[in-house]
């Protein structure tokens, strides 16, 4: 089974915490990172071919790796990281940085991803579940995405035609290549003192001193999980090297070579906790990994 003739860099037993925020994870059997959208369909089709297992991944903001690691190929998209901007508009490849944008945006006076300045992901990440922060989401400015379907074919979405909820988008059922956001002109020193305000609001509540993921779960209707976390008494707990951020309860953090096994013991104790105090069933917002399958819980 010959390795087809891509554009990119290679790996075999790579460190999988080396491809996420959280700094876990066990050896990724393969990892490659496509030069461009050729070479990201060429090896999705190749693997398809050979029935090879694969992962797509980002900047990993968002997810968990297991400590056994990953067999089969672990594709990483953040060289496809085209941009052209017109006027108020701009096309961007998947694997863009999203902080970055935001703030670029913001210098040339386009408003609509301040919200977006601290958010560690990739475009094409931030698309999939609708990233939103201080009352901003990516749908909201979106025009059109460009995706390869699961059969292989490659179709344009007008934004009208993509779900977008809390967390969800309808483009999770799709491999996303590039989009074109629609933004609006405003005065860039305006747009760049919010970004400021909401970044210094980021560092004042969340624990961005250690590796962590995000917030782990997602916020029940009309309430918050942070609080209901709170309220159980978890914050601060630990296991192991994972500990609940003693500054955002919503919060796992790696306070030094912490296991999968020990956030997800961590998660699963306080499920069931705030489940037994509250009658909440908190639901994960990162993504778990397990052999090869994502696992929702």
């Amino acid at each position: 089974m010959d390795w087809p003739l891509v554009k990119g860099r290679m790996e075999r037993d790579y460190p999988l915490k080396n491809l996420c925020t959280f700094k876990i994870g066990g050896p990724g059997e393969v990892v490659f990172w496509p030069q461009g959208q050729e070479d990201l369909v060429q090896i999705i089709e190749w693997c398809r071919a050979y029935s090879k297992p694969f992962v797509l991944l980002g900047r990993g903001s968002n997810v968990l790796l297991p400590d056994e690691g990953l067999k089969g190929v672990i594709i990483v998209c953040t060289e496809l990281k085209k941009i052209s901007w017109q006027e108020n508009k701009v096309r961007v490849e998947a694997g863009y940085p999203l902080m970055r944008l935001a703030r670029e945006s913001a210098k040339r006076g386009l408003q609509g991803l301040e919200f977006a300045a601290g958010i560690p992901g990739t475009v094409g990440g931030a698309l999939a579940i609708n990233a939103g922060a201080y009352g901003g989401e990516i749908g909201s400015v979106v025009e059109e995405v460009k995706v390869l379907t699961p059969e292989g074919k490659r179709i344009t979405l007008s934004g009208d035609k993509i779900t977008f909820g809390y967390r969800y988008s309808s483009l999770q059922t799709y491999y996303i290549l590039e989009a074109t956001l629609e933004l609006q002109v405003h005065d860039s020193s305006i747009l760049l003192e919010r970004i400021k305000e909401y970044n210094l609001k980021r560092r004042n509540t969340q624990p961005l001193e250690f590796p962590n993921a995000g917030s782990v779960f997602r916020n029940p209707s009309g309430d918050s999980a942070a609080r209901l976390i709170e309220a159980a008494g978890w914050k601060g707990q630990r296991v192991g090297g994972a500990q609940v951020s003693e500054k955002h309860a919503n919060f796992i953090v790696n306070r030094g070579n912490a296991k999968a096994a020990e956030v997800l013991k961590l998660i699963k104790n306080i499920q069931e906790d705030v489940l037994a105090k509250f009658g909440v069933e908190l639901q994960t917002e990162i993504k778990l990994y397990k052999g090869n399958k994502e696992e929702g819980t």
